[in-house]
């Protein structure tokens, strides 16, 4: 992953996979590209067990049940994603207690770095 986001970090999810026309868009900035590169460096930087951590998290038990989750949530997703079905997106809004379904219909995957404050400024709201 590190050579092929040194080569061209929009490859950063793969070489094989054809991302939705939104995710191109957020990949083919070239500010981003730079975060991306900074990004992984330092992901690695002591080596691949964070990720590998990361990873294992999609494909085991996470040791909670999400109907006990009793804090504020919000559930974003893109309609676009070709990553993470809009299923899981749907599934947990359902299933999450009280929580706040955000459905981006052009969206994709990557967030759109620009609407970073429309999309995360809640946490800050007072509660």
């Amino acid at each position: 992953m590190r050579e092929r986001v040194a080569d061209d970090p929009a490859k950063l999810i793969s070489e094989t996979v054809e991302l939705s026309d939104a995710d191109r868009a957020v990949m083919a900035n070239p500010e981003r590209h730079e975060m991306i590169r900074r990004t992984i460096n330092e992901a690695f930087r002591n080596g691949v067990w964070g990720y590998v951590d990361d990873t294992l998290c999609l494909i085991q038990p996470w040791g909670f049940d999400v109907t006990e989750i009793r804090v504020l949530t919000r559930v974003s997703y893109g309609l676009t994603d070709v990553l993470v079905p809009r299923q899981h997106g749907e599934w947990l809004a359902h299933n999450v207690p009280n929580a706040e379904a955000v459905v981006d219909h052009q969206g994709g995957h990557l967030p759109d770095p620009n609407r970073v404050t429309e999309r995360f400024g809640w946490l800050m709201e007072p509660g």
